[in-house]
């Protein structure tokens, strides 16, 4: 009995060519004996800044028993997953199979589904080693991070937005500098916290911390 394949093509620069990948995956389909039915295909930009469309829609469909497909075939794993973390794409895998789909990479076999939907030596080690690589990464993401902060804060490097990290300074100077004006022209702190818009705490704090502890002593 033929049985029905299913295949995601994806190039993730515009020089690149679908073509080609979907060529050898069909040649690769055809000589298991697998009728291609459904082909899943997008570009996505080098930024990551696109949406994979495509490939959460396989997901979607692939959770759904009347779909019409058991294989999934793919290029190489780096084709199919973007994901940074090497475990994120393996539990894709893992997803894929535990709703009856046999996965299979035309460039990493060792990590096709096995053909019994039994497990062999390599799986299960890849399955015993898998929570070290996933503490690895997480070590790996929060030393990028913690190195990402030193060089921002020693203006060698900008964020993203271009804006200063953390939270925004809300007590700005001359927020601070109105709000001790007024102070000194009688106001209350209730008053002076509606004028500069923060928080009668917020403004009592920055205030006695810019110009010195006795300012809170004023009338309240």
């Amino acid at each position: 009995m033929t049985e029905n394949c299913a295949l995601y093509v994806r190039v993730s620069t515009s020089d690149q060519d679908l073509e080609g990948q979907q060529r050898e995956l069909m040649s690769y389909a055809q000589a298991r004996g697998w009728n291609v039915v459904r082909s899943y295909r997008e570009k996505v930009s080098g930024t990551g800044k696109v949406l994979r469309e495509q490939h959460e829609l396989l997901l979607a469909d692939a959770s759904f028993p009347s779909r019409q497909w058991q294989h999934l075939l793919v290029w190489s794993l780096d084709r199919f997953s973007r994901e940074q973390r090497f475990t994120k794409a393996i539990e894709d895998i893992w997803r894929l199979e535990s709703v009856g789909i046999h996965f299979h990479s035309l460039r990493e076999p060792a990590i096709d589904t096995p053909e019994d939907n039994g497990e062999d030596l390599g799986r299960t080690i890849l399955r015993a080693i898998l929570p070290i690589i996933a503490s690895f990464e997480s070590r790996r993401r929060s030393e990028r991070v913690r190195i990402a902060m030193v060089e921002i804060k020693a203006g060698r490097r900008q964020t993203r937005s271009g804006k200063p990290p953390g939270r925004p300074l809300r007590a700005t100077t001359d927020k601070v500098e109105r709000a001790y004006v007024l102070r000194q022209e009688g106001r209350s702190w209730g008053t002076v916290a509606k004028h500069v818009g923060l928080p009668v705490p917020t403004i009592r704090r920055a205030v006695a911390l810019h110009k010195g502890s006795g300012m809170g002593d004023q009338k309240g």
